[in-house]
């Protein structure tokens, strides 16, 4: 029976795989039957530019939230009440969790600001 530093070895050594859902796994072959262009295209691109294409989505969603992050901190530094509020839930979050702990927070603030209990009026 290998050791269990043997058995971290060999799982590392092995080629990485895609987590498999059946029912992702049903759709996905749906719609490369009813798609064969598509797949006609993706196979006749490199691997290289499938890893670049597959890049510049990650990188573009990376971006966006990143922007977003940054109008929620922008809205919470307008908000010194909501800054203090914040601030005081966090006092015990470890500094290497804080700034995402941070954003987290500011987001359900400003979801908690903006949307309105059912039943309340906008107009008067």
């Amino acid at each position: 029976m290998p050791s269990l530093k043997q058995a971290v070895a060999e799982k590392k050594a092995q080629e990485p795989t895609l987590r498999r859902n059946p029912e992702i796994d049903a759709k996905l072959d749906k719609f490369i039957q009813e798609n064969p262009k598509l797949i006609e295209y993706y196979q006749g691109l490199s691997k290289d530019d499938l890893i670049r294409k597959q890049m510049l989505g990650k990188m573009q969603r990376s971006e966006y939230a990143n922007g977003r992050n940054e109008e929620i901190k922008t809205w919470v530094e307008e908000h010194p009440e909501i800054k203090a509020k914040i601030e005081e839930r966090l006092r015990n979050v470890p500094a290497a969790n804080r700034e995402r702990a941070f954003i987290n927070a500011a987001k359900t603030e400003a979801m908690n600001q903006t949307v309105r209990p059912a039943g309340t009026s906008v107009r008067p």
